[in-house]
């Protein structure tokens, strides 16, 4: 029986689920549907992202420790979809036991075939985004144009993926098959970000001193496992990790446009 694996952006539990959320997981919701009629063997997979300076903040502003308020997070957003009777075959936890242990290993392979390197940074940081934002992409008042904050300075010691190493790679995928990523003008978008020198390696790890609620870099306890490892795979974890078997690779990721680059140049 022919495969159909969907996927949903995992949402980050610091805040409640709102009407943006619910309308990505029902779109996903109809697809599986279509599908399963279609007589394909689907597998849908949704969740949440519970890790990061966001959560662990809003713990601590609602009195609980990071766990304790990301069980309660998580049990709103999983009560919002019964609700919608969204059909859902797996909520994935970026806290679950299972998905650390991937995580983990996928940082070590990545280490091993030298695309995970250690270095410097110093750059303006937007925690809404969580992401390093040029001057050029600030406001006229300096501020994150999405969370109308201004970025904090940050400078400290991470580790880097090689993007650099990859970026012909993922022109090339891109550019054989238009339709790996949909619609057109959010294609020709990734295409334009290949072509800017300033999108290269990126760092996939912070410092505990600035997060401690995080999964820990195996061999490095003094630094905490970014989301763009963490997050990005619990499509991965979701499909089956290295014990295969399972629903791996995806046979569609469905994302908002904010976090386009993320999934199409860091998870392509």
């Amino acid at each position: 029986m022919e495969k159909f694996y969907v996927t949903t952006a995992i949402d980050y539990v610091n805040a409640s689920p709102h009407i943006g959320h619910a309308y990505e997981k029902i779109a996903a919701d109809i697809l599986a549907r279509f599908h399963r009629i279609r007589g394909k063997d689907v597998f849908f997979l949704t969740g949440v992202d519970e890790h990061g300076s966001k959560v662990e903040k809003s713990a601590i502003a609602a009195g609980k420790s990071p766990q304790e308020f990301c069980d309660e997070m998580a049990g709103k957003f999983q009560d919002a979809w019964e609700k919608l009777n969204v059909r859902y075959d797996r909520f994935i936890r970026t806290t679950e036991d299972e998905h650390k242990k991937v995580v983990q290993e996928m940082f070590r392979r990545l280490q091993e075939k030298g695309d995970i390197y250690k270095s410097s940074y110093a750059g303006n940081y937007c925690e809404g985004c969580e992401d390093f934002l040029r001057e050029r992409d600030l406001d006229e008042n300096g501020n994150c144009p999405n969370h109308k904050k201004p970025p904090r300075t940050v400078s400290e010691e991470n580790y880097f993926f090689r993007l650099s190493k990859y970026k012909e790679d993922i022109r090339k995928w891109m550019e054989e098959d238009p339709s790996r990523v949909l619609p057109e003008g959010r294609r020709k978008e990734v295409l334009n970000q290949l072509d800017d020198p300033e999108v290269t390696d990126f760092s996939v790890s912070r410092s505990r001193s600035s997060l401690k609620w995080g999964i820990p870099v195996p061999g490095d306890e003094d630094q905490v496992i970014y989301v763009w490892i963490d997050a990005l795979t619990n499509y991965f974890t979701g499909g089956g990790g290295f014990e295969g078997g399972g629903y791996w690779p995806a046979s569609l990721h469905l994302v908002g446009k904010d976090i386009i680059k993320f999934h199409c140049l860091y998870w392509p």
